[in-house]
């Protein structure tokens, strides 16, 4: 009887051996987990805050296998560039409503859709639905809903796409204003020039060139944004305006496609820093050739597809990069190492404690 008791006593203080131990490596794990960024692994999407408030903002969105832009201007006005994916609305969505609630932002002022690819205008719909939408830039392409609601129409293509229909449909049951992208479009927002250097003509054989091409003049530095636009473009842009494309930051058209991404364009924007965006399932982009111009002129590649979201300002007149949260520790081997000390605390029998006693 007495024995049984003895024994009793020793399995009531290894319980609490182990519960203790647990407890122990419990806060451990903890610690690790929040002082090494492990809340990154349940946000909904990792927004890049480092600029809050600052008057002059522009976030590249990772969207896989699209483009996505959200541009805060010194006004407090906001200038969202393409929408991505279908699949990718719920990073889009959420991206810009923590943007909003961040900034103290309600709407946004000016929807650019560079051109048709549902790659660029996957999620205007989801966008439209969520959001005030004042002003939307697109395309010279008129919708089906445009050719069969509307009465004066110019000698513009109809293009088929469900997509494009279901967001122009959107838009006029919105009651947002639609403005053709063309040449010479400018935008002066308190000190923030926003100039459209193409579409120059009304009809492209190939929708990429419809793209619009704008050029963002905030201070004295330079952002040249150019959708898809190819290598076709690329010369018309040069014959048009020359040395002005010189700029600081370049966004490589088609996602670093070789059809776009002339060594001769390259060399004449000249910029600092090449945006490229792109997914991991992209059938090949960007493309090698492109990617060794860039090096070989000596051009910084910030990639959606290596670095995720970032976002740009202009500080102490300067070009400044902010990069996405990052977790500091792997979490898959903390979590691998606390489950195995568990295991070992739960599974071993302590005979050095029943030695002792």
């Amino acid at each position: 009887m007495k024995k049984d008791k003895v024994k009793d006593s020793l399995l009531k203080y290894e319980l609490i051996i182990k519960l203790s131990l647990s407890f122990f490596f419990i806060a451990i794990f903890c610690l690790i987990f929040f002082l090494g960024g492990g809340l990154v692994y349940f946000k909904d999407v990792l927004y890049v805050d480092q600029f809050q408030n600052y008057d002059f903002q522009i976030h590249v969105i990772d969207v896989g296998q699209g483009d996505s832009f959200l541009i805060k201007l010194p006004n407090q006005k906001t200038l969202l560039i393409d929408s991505g994916e279908i699949s990718s609305s719920n990073i889009l969505i959420n991206y810009i409503n923590e943007y909003f609630i961040k900034e103290n932002l309600e709407k946004i002022d000016y929807l650019l859709l560079t051109h048709p690819d549902a790659d660029h205008i996957g999620g205007a719909y989801e966008v439209l639905n969520n959001f005030n939408v004042e002003t939307i830039f697109r395309p010279k392409i008129y919708s089906i809903y445009e050719y069969q609601n509307l009465s004066i129409l110019n000698d513009y293509v109809i293009s088929e796409s469900e997509i494009y229909n279901k967001v122009i449909t959107k838009a006029y049951e919105d009651d947002c204003s639609l403005v053709f992208s063309e040449k010479g479009i400018i935008l002066n927002e308190a000190g923030c020039k926003i100039e459209f250097l193409s579409p120059d003509i009304d009809k492209y054989s190939d929708t990429n060139n419809y793209s619009a091409v704008i050029m963002i003049t905030y201070q004295d530095k330079k952002f040249l944004f150019t959708g898809d636009a190819g290598i076709e473009i690329e010369e018309q842009l040069i014959k048009n305006y020359g040395e002005y494309l010189k700029a600081d930051v370049l966004k490589v058209g088609h996602h670093g496609s070789k059809t776009s991404s002339s060594l001769e364009f390259l060399k004449i924007v000249n910029p600092k820093y090449a945006i490229i965006s792109a997914g991991e399932n992209n059938s090949g982009l960007p493309n090698v050739e492109v990617l060794n111009r860039l090096n070989d002129l000596g051009i910084s590649r910030l990639s959606t597809q290596e670095i995720n979201n970032f976002a740009i300002t202009v500080e102490n007149n300067d070009i400044t990069i902010a990069f996405q949260e990052k977790p500091v520790c792997d979490m898959a081997l903390i979590s691998a190492i606390f489950v195995v000390l568990l295991l070992f605390v739960w599974g071993c029998k302590f005979k050095w404690f029943y030695a002792s006693k």
